[in-house]
């Protein structure tokens, strides 16, 4: 019997990277984005197009599901920010931020658990958050890109924490966990005053690498992890240690 994976955001960076983590230790992943790269057929790969933050398109989405029983994790990996300065700040902006990283990921594991319910395998919820749910930007590092980390961004990723401590409270005697991954930044495309200033921040010396993130979330979808729930696990190589 195969082992299925919802996971959101799967068309990111990192989602793609965990995507291929995931296929390689022999899940099958659902992807879920509003929108994919291309139209290559990748085995085991199953992409869908679903707006998260519209409840009935979630609901739709997990009732058409099908081979329920084979699913034994969701991933709420999508995310979104923005980079105007704060004094700039919109509502539009903070509520399209909200919808996706607040709503959305409770949305999700609403309709994850209300459709599993039914099914006694073991399930594990991993939600993303970030370090700057835990600690504020220095945003002196950021010189050469206009990348910033925005208030609301780490204000929603606050709350993802907290969700996710709720939920394991809430579901006690659940079969299932509930954990949260918050990672440093990871290195892509950004100027090389802020990967220098950044990386001068983290006692490891260096950004991350996509795979690292991806490989702690592998872990806590896996049996390995079985005993650990509620919990937010800081991937930064120490950058909120000191």
């Amino acid at each position: 019997m195969k082992k299925r994976v919802v996971l959101t955001g799967s068309n990111g960076q990192l989602g793609k990277s965990l995507t291929s983590i995931l296929l390689r230790e022999g899940y099958q992943v659902i992807g879920i984005d509003q929108h994919h790269d291309d139209d290559d057929d990748v085995d085991n790969y199953f992409k869908f197009c679903v707006d998260i933050t519209k409840e009935e398109e979630v609901a739709q989405f997990f009732q058409n599901m099908e081979c329920k029983e084979d699913i034994v994790g969701l991933v709420n990996n999508a995310g979104i920010a923005v980079f105007s300065p704060f004094e700039d700040r919109t509502y539009a902006e903070i509520k399209s931020v909200m919808d996706v990283n607040i709503a959305g990921t409770i949305l999700m594991t609403k309709s994850f658990m209300k459709t599993l319910q039914e099914y006694p395998r073991n399930k594990r919820i991993v939600n993303l958050g970030s370090i700057y749910g835990g600690v504020a930007p220095d945003l002196s590092i950021y010189g050469d890109t206009p990348r910033m980390s925005s208030e609301i961004y780490g204000m929603t990723k606050a709350a993802v924490v907290n969700f996710t401590q709720y939920l394991a409270s809430y579901y006690r005697g659940v079969n299932a966990t509930f954990n949260c991954v918050s990672p440093g930044g990871i290195e892509s495309s950004q100027g090389e005053f802020f990967k220098r200033h950044y990386a001068n921040k983290v006692p490891l010396g260096r950004m991350a690498d996509v795979s690292e993130i991806a490989d702690v979330i592998s872990f806590l979808l896996s049996d390995k992890a079985s005993y650990i729930n509620g919990e937010n696990i800081f991937v930064d190589g120490g950058f909120t240690k000191w």
